[in-house]
């Protein structure tokens, strides 16, 4: 998938994370159904997926939603993606485990599909509201229990969940996901092509040396005719 869809999926998941929770930032990730984290005998992203699961048992008895994370996973939920996904028990529900889980359960939704155009923004806003309750859907509809209304949760009337955000708001939402996910990549900027480099300058050649033989005959003769002019300078006199 290209970088942009990824920033767009990011920005969904705060978004649903943020709803979710009522938070942001790493206090997301720490929260449980209820806001009862504090009671747990240590944060919550250090239980491993083991742990969870069995703790989770006793959530959902006790506390009414086994919910957990920043995106409020079920134990059902949970066992489901710990299946696709293959990860070990020992495997922590960390900020990076959580994040990929989310991840998964946004593509379960229909979200690459979305972004390529083959799911309408209603149908796409449809399935996250039956995988998170505090999202609305965006027309009249038969929910889980009962119809309900666009703005109303899917799960309205369960005595448990409601819609925590309008039906504009997420329409919007949905659409800046859209823009961003298909938003053209900038083209790069062309560079000038780098100078050729001149080639360096040829010394001149050298005029050809005399051999050494026609240099030595050249001698003589010089020295030759010196003498004689040398001689016929006394003679005549």
């Amino acid at each position: 998938m290209n970088p942009n869809a990824l920033r767009a999926a990011e920005t969904l998941l705060d978004f649903i994370g943020k709803t979710e929770t009522g938070r942001t930032g790493i206090e997301a990730y720490s929260t449980i159904y209820g806001h009862k984290e504090g009671k747990l005998s240590k944060p919550l992203t250090d239980f491993t997926l083991d742990e969870l699961l069995a703790a989770q048992r006793t959530w959902g008895k006790n506390w009414g939603s086994s919910a957990a994370g920043k995106f409020q996973i079920i134990r059902k939920t949970l066992v489901g993606l710990i299946a696709q996904l293959g990860l070990a028990g020992s495997a922590k529900f960390s900020i990076k485990t959580q994040d990929m889980l989310g991840y998964q359960l946004l593509k379960g939704r229909g979200f690459e599909q979305f972004v390529d155009g083959k799911l309408s923004l209603k149908a796409f806003a449809l399935n996250l509201s039956r995988e998170w309750a505090s999202f609305p859907v965006l027309g009249p509809t038969q929910g889980a229990s009962r119809a309900v209304q666009r703005g109303q949760s899917y799960y309205a009337g369960d005595g448990l969940n409601k819609a925590l955000v309008s039906a504009a708001d997420l329409e919007a939402l949905l659409a800046e996901v859209l823009n961003e996910a298909t938003r053209a990549a900038p083209a790069p900027v062309p560079t000038a092509p780098k100078p050729i480099p001149a080639e360096p300058a040829q010394p001149a050649p050298e005029p050809p040396k005399a051999k050494n033989g026609c240099l030595g005959w050249s001698i003589f003769i010089a020295v030759v005719i010196a003498a004689l002019a040398f001689v016929a300078f006394f003679v005549r006199f």
